[in-house]
């Protein structure tokens, strides 16, 4: 609804956009079943291809040891800054300045919902 109010159905060019397209090479027609059956033979050969080379290189590379070292530590770093922000938002709400913005905060936003609800249901 919005961007439908700012839309601009053409912009003037003076016929350059139809000319450029006219000029464009035409695309090999490539309609044949026996093309288009040899292009996806193609496409999962080297699909195939890939996913051995990949394999490969995984296991050459002990990649399978360098992806489990590094969720363990994602794991670890996860776990320690958890720790921090809950004792962080515990220590920060402990005081009663902090208490009331929290708290002043919520009303604000329950009051905006409530002011969308309202206008939603008028329209």
């Amino acid at each position: 609804m919005f961007f439908s109010d700012c839309q601009m159905s053409e912009i003037p060019d003076d016929g350059f956009s139809d000319r450029v397209m006219q000029a464009l090479p035409a695309l090999p027609e490539t309609g044949t079943a026996m093309s288009l059956v040899k292009r996806q033979r193609l496409e999962h050969l080297w699909t195939a291809a890939c996913v051995v080379a990949g394999i490969i290189i995984a296991v050459v590379c002990q990649g399978w040891e360098q992806i489990q070292g590094w969720l363990f530590s994602m794991k670890i770093d996860f776990l320690l800054s958890g720790s921090r922000v809950l004792t962080h938002v515990a220590d920060s709400i402990a005081h009663s300045q902090n208490l009331l913005m929290v708290l002043a905060g919520f009303v604000v936003l329950i009051m905006v919902w409530g002011y969308n609800e309202l206008a939603d249901a008028r329209q």
